[in-house]
C-alpha cells in the first residue's frame, strides 16, 4: 500500500539535491511539462531540454500528470526522460528547488515515476506543492537518506 508524504517546507540547495538523490533509486523515469503549441519556453528551459535530449523516452500531448488535470480540450507537452546519474545531474544543477520548475523559465512540474508509471515524487510547482508516494519499506529507506532539512508529513 502506498502512503503520501507531503514536503512540509521547500527543499532548497543541498536539501533539494539530497532529496532528488534520495528518491532517484526508486524511479526509472522523470517527467517535465511544456505549455504546448503557441507558447515559448525561456532560454534556460530550452537549454535544460537540450541537455536532457539523449535521455528522452517519449513526448506526448497530455491532459493529466501527477497532481494536475486540465479541464476541457487543452493539452500540455509532457516529456518523459530516463532517470540516471547523468540526467539527475542536469536536474540538480538546473534548479535549486522543486519549486523552481515553473514555466516559462524552466519546464514545469518535475515528477519521478516508477517503471509501472506510478508516482514516486510529484510536484505542482506554481502552488509550492510537493509530495512522495511510498510504501512503508520505501519510506524507511528514503528517510534514512534524506538531508536533515527535508521534512515530510504523512498526507
Amino acid at each position: 500500500m502506498m502512503d503520501t508524504y507531503n514536503l512540509v517546507a521547500p527543499a532548497v540547495g543541498e536539501d533539494y539535491r539530497g532529496l532528488l538523490r534520495a528518491v532517484a533509486p526508486l524511479a526509472d523515469v522523470f517527467g517535465l511539462l511544456d505549455k504546448g503549441p503557441g507558447t515559448r519556453m525561456g532560454e534556460s528551459g530550452r537549454e535544460v531540454l537540450r541537455r536532457l535530449g539523449e535521455h528522452l523516452l517519449a513526448a506526448d500531448a497530455v491532459q493529466a500528470w501527477p497532481g494536475s488535470r486540465i479541464v476541457g480540450t487543452s493539452t500540455q507537452n509532457r516529456y518523459l526522460f530516463r532517470l540516471d546519474e547523468e540526467s539527475l545531474e542536469v536536474l540538480t544543477t538546473a534548479a535549486s528547488s522543486l519549486f523552481d520548475w515553473v514555466w516559462p523559465r524552466l519546464p514545469e512540474d518535475l515528477h519521478f515515476l516508477r517503471a509501472d508509471g506510478s508516482t514516486v515524487l510529484g510536484t505542482v510547482a506554481q502552488e509550492d506543492d510537493a509530495w512522495l508516494e511510498l510504501t512503508a519499506a520505501e519510506f524507511d529507506v528514503v528517510v534514512g537518506r534524506l538531508p536533515r532539512g527535508v521534512r515530510l508529513e504523512r498526507g
